[in-house]
């Protein structure tokens, strides 16, 4: 298999990658909004005023949980993106090392 082969498909695979997680993202930031408000319309009911309700929604277990499986899903998108954007900063390095080999060979005497 040939280098730029071998490239495309890495950068296929990392491309691949970085979609599903940010689908990841979406999904759970959705989710996560939803936990907000059903944490906060549980806690509602027994608090004085908003703000306390609030409080107490950002500081429930269900609502904590999700949030660091969101953090999570975020950690994995950057992790993501930066992967394909180095495997793509590495194949435009290598083609520009091969045309300038290239143009370096047609120019030595012979």
């Amino acid at each position: 298999m040939s280098l730029s082969n071998k490239s495309y498909e890495e950068l296929e695979k990392a491309s691949t990658e970085w979609s599903i997680a940010h689908g990841k993202v979406i999904i759970l930031n959705e989710g996560l909004k939803a936990t907000y408000s059903k944490c906060f319309l549980k806690h509602k009911l027994d608090s004085k005023t908003v703000i306390e309700a609030e409080h107490k929604a950002r500081t429930d277990e269900d609502y904590k949980k999700i949030v660091e499986v969101y953090a999570e899903a975020e950690m994995a998108l950057v992790k993501a993106r930066y992967h394909y954007n180095n495997l793509d900063k590495y194949v435009s390095l290598k083609q520009s090392e091969l045309k300038r080999d290239l143009a370096l060979n047609g120019k030595q005497p012979t």
